[in-house]
Formats: structure tokens, sequence, C-alpha cells
């Protein structure tokens, strides 16, 4: 018996030895269990481009001009729009009011010039079921304009229609007394958005109430008092952040000064920060006059040119503002300034005379800007307006606009780079060609036509600025191109 089992032993032990052998191993098949198919590539159109147009001005007190909470719209806006789209391609526009808001039908331009009236925020799609458009401002691009005259909106409001993004910054606004800053939010989709904000002020951030589960419906538009959550500040800053559907978002600033209604306008979302920002567009008129009020009155004193910088970091930001002129006449200045951890600083660019200046901006931590400037001409009325310059992004593609069909507009282009760019731009219908050399740091101002579709494009990247005169209302559009992002996704299956 011992013997049978011993050598059962034995016997077990030799067939173990033949399976640990490092020649058998090798020659063994596992069962693959679990194995992950390779993913598959699947391609991803982009989504269709929607561009967002605010609408005409909001007036305070409701129809009825006594209701605190409420806003009527006053006047009509007028939307500017250039498309240039391939076959099988179309636009569609929606108002975001409901059914009774009214504009008229967009069609395709083939490059000119054509226009929608509206009393609403009205959403314009580029329908494009096959994904064969290459979304720019050159396939679609809109701007909106409004002279309004009314007792409590008086000047030009203007800006880019926009794509609208779940998260926006915006950089200007006053709240003070005679200051009114409205937030305008647009819902373009069918989802119902709800609505985070944050504000800063020139003390760091504002709390306060209210700021969090905002909603805005689906294809509606939302107006907020920005004094109801940052009363009496002469600078703010505010993050928008919207969860269930991309928002399109403005400022809508006007001053008053006593019962005079003195200007207008809407502050558009910032560029992303950066330690480097061009603004160009520093057109300065009307130096006598406005230094006239301004000595018999205080509360004129903000017809001095002036910019907003917002310091989103942690630390203290050293920031240098160099205003230079476009040509040997124009002597800018330059401001050595500090901007206090999480806020906003508003910083006087004084003694000015008239002419043609754009504005540098440099700092040791990514920071976000925008220039205010007051156009001012006792002759007229009203006798002044103003116009809030955006932080442009510095670009080289073509990046294209429509430029209004009354008033002098011109272009101010701008190189905040380290080399020597050449610029070429283009207006169609009246068509024309303009080139011009920019060394670092410079800019130039050119006229061009109005009613147009301009194209700006460079060998190396600048920033430009669109700024009409409305015989003395003022507005300043940047150049902003436009595009959805598609391509391809991993996709696995298991």
């Amino acid at each position: 018996m011992l013997k049978r089992i011993i050598g059962g032993i034995l016997s077990a032990a030799s067939i173990a030895g033949a399976f640990l052998a490092p020649g058998y191993l090798a020659t063994l098949k596992y069962p693959q269990l679990g194995h992950a198919p390779a993913p598959l590539m699947a391609n991803v159109k982009a989504r269709d481009l929607t561009l967002v147009c605010p609408g005409s001005a909001f007036a305070t007190g409701g129809h009825s001009g006594t209701s605190v909470s409420s806003f009527a719209r006053t006047g009509t806006a007028t939307v500017n729009y250039s498309s240039n789209l391939p076959g099988g391609v179309a636009l569609k526009a929606i108002p975001l009011e409901g059914p009774g808001a009214s504009f008229s039908r967009p069609a395709n331009t083939s490059n000119g010039v054509a226009t929608i009236a509206t009393l609403s925020s009205v959403a314009v799609t580029v329908e494009d079921p096959g994904g064969v458009a290459q979304q720019s401002s050159g396939l679609f691009t809109a701007q909106s304009f409004q002279a309004s005259a009314g007792a409590g909106i008086n000047g030009v409001l203007a800006t880019n229609c926009q794509n609208p993004e779940p998260e926006s910054w915006l950089v200007g606004g006053v709240t003070t007394v005679g200051r009114e800053a409205l937030l305008v939010l647009a819902n373009p989709t069918q989802t119902d958005a709800t609505v985070s904000l944050k504000l800063w002020g020139e003390q760091g951030i504002i709390d306060g109430a209210g700021l969090n589960g905002i909603s805005v419906s689906a294809n509606r538009t939302v107006v907020l008092p920005l004094a109801g959550f940052a009363p009496d500040q002469k600078a703010l800053a505010v993050q928008v952040v919207s969860s269930g559907a991309p928002l399109a978002t403005w400022i809508q600033e006007r001053t008053t000064r006593g019962t005079v209604s003195a200007g207008a306008d809407l502050v558009s979302p910032s560029i992303p920060a950066a330690t480097n920002l061009v603004i160009p567009g520093l057109l300065k008129r009307g130096t006598k006059d406005a230094q006239t009020l301004i000595a018999a009155n205080p509360d004129y004193q903000d017809l001095t040119p002036s910019i907003q910088v917002f310091n989103p970091g942690a630390s203290d930001a050293s920031v240098t503002i160099q205003v230079i002129g476009s040509d040997a006449k124009s002597l800018g200045t330059v401001l050595q300034e500090t901007v206090g951890a999480g806020s906003v600083g508003t910083f006087d660019l004084s003694g000015l005379a008239d002419g043609d200046y754009s504005v540098f901006v440099g700092a040791d931590q990514p920071v976000m800007a925008a220039a205010k400037l007051s156009r001012t001409n006792a002759k007229a009325t009203p006798s002044n307006d103003f116009a809030w310059l955006p932080a442009v992004a510095p670009m080289s593609i073509p990046v294209t606009l429509t430029s209004p069909k009354s008033g002098v507009t011109k272009i101010s282009v701008a190189n905040g780079g380290n080399a020597t760019a050449t610029v070429q731009i283009v207006s169609h219908q009246p068509s024309g060609v303009q080139t011009l050399t920019l060394q670092p740091l410079a800019s130039r101002v050119l006229a061009v036509p109005a009613g147009s579709v301009i194209s700006v494009s460079a060998v190396q990247p600048v920033a430009a600025t669109m700024v009409s005169d409305f015989n003395g209302q003022l507005t300043a559009l940047g150049f902003v191109d436009y595009r959805n992002s598609g391509g391809k996704l991993s996709v696995t299956v298991r």
C-alpha cells in the first residue's frame, strides 16, 4: 500500500515537472476571457453654427415706466449679416421671446450684406445636415446695431452676435448713481438652462443672495439688473456659468445725468485671460468739449477714457498699460499699476489729445481688460455717447464682419507681437483691398465703406476693431471668428 502511495506521488511530480518546463509553458494557449475589442473611430459632425443677437434695448420700468422689476423692449435692432453658404446649407432664424416676436427671414447673401429687423433676441443657425461647410466668420457673420433716441436710452448699442457658450466672462459695467448695468442672458436651445453668477468689484469678490439657480427657459431671454447683486460699483467683472444649455450673454449699460440720457452700449464676453492683451480702436475725439463739461460738473469725469483690468488670480498682478498713437501726432502714455488678487482696477487714460491710439496691456499673470471710450460733441444731440472697446484675440486667418450702412466707419489694426506683420483688409461690395505693414506695438487706422463685408488677415497675428461714428454717437466691435469643433471620436463597444 505504501509503495502505491509513493508511486502516485512520483507520477504526479513528473507530470507537474513537465508542465513547469520553460519550453512547455511557451507552447500553451490561454483563453482570452474579457478581451476588449479594438476601438472604432467615428467621425463627429461639428454642432451647427448658431449666432445669437440680443435684439433691441431694454428700458427699465416696463411698458408703464414705473415697475422697478420690469424691462420692456424699446426701438428696433438691425442685424447686419453676411453668409457664403455651399449647396445644401441654409439659414434658419427663431425668436427667443415667444411667438409674438417679429423678424424677417434670412437668406444666403453670397458675400453681400442683408438685414434682419428685430425687436426680440434672435438666433440664426447655419443648418448643415451633411457637415459640408467649413465653419468661420466667412461662412456666416452677424452684427447688431441700434441707434436709440428714447427718453430713457440715448446712444448707439452694437455688438457681434454670439456663438453661445456654457461659460462666459464679462469685464465692464458700472452701477453707481446714474449708471445702469443689465445682464442679458439668451438661451437659443430647446433645453432649459440653470445659471450661476460670480461678481467681482474693486474690493474683490461680491457675495450676495440670488446668484445661483437662475433659470433661463428654452428659447427665451432673461434680464437681470446687476445693481441688485452689486450696488454702487465703479467697476465690475462677471462670470456666467450655465448648465443644461449654452447661453449668449451681454451687459447693457447706460448713463443718465440727472434727467438727461448720456450714452449706452453693450459689453460682450471677454477673450480668455492672458499676460499680453491688445485693445485697438481708441479713436479719441471731442477732447475740448469733454474738458469743458468735466470742469463744470464732476459727474462728467467718466468722459475721460479709462481701462478696466480684472485679475482673476490668487495673487496681485503687476500691470503695464501702454497707450501708443498710430502716428507721430498722437502722443500716448504709459501706466504702471497693481491690480489686487480677485479684483477689478479702473485707471483713467488722462492727458490724451484727440488722435488715434491702441492700448497694449502686459502683466506678470493672466488678466482680462476692456477700455471705455467716450465721444463728445457739444453741437450734437445727445452731446456724448460711449463705447466699450474689447481686448481682441490676435488673428492671422481671414476674420469677417459687416460694417453699418450709415455713419463713418474705420478699422483699427494693432500688432501686439514681436515680429513685423503684413496685413490685408478686404472689402466686398463695394470691393477693395488695402495692405499695410505693422511693426511690433504699432497700429494703423483705415477708413472702410459703409454697408460692406470686411475681412482682415495677416501674415503674423494682429488684433482689429471696427469703430463707427454716427454724428457723435459711437460704437466699437472687435473682429471675432466663429467655429464649433468636430473631428474623430474613439468608440469602444463591449
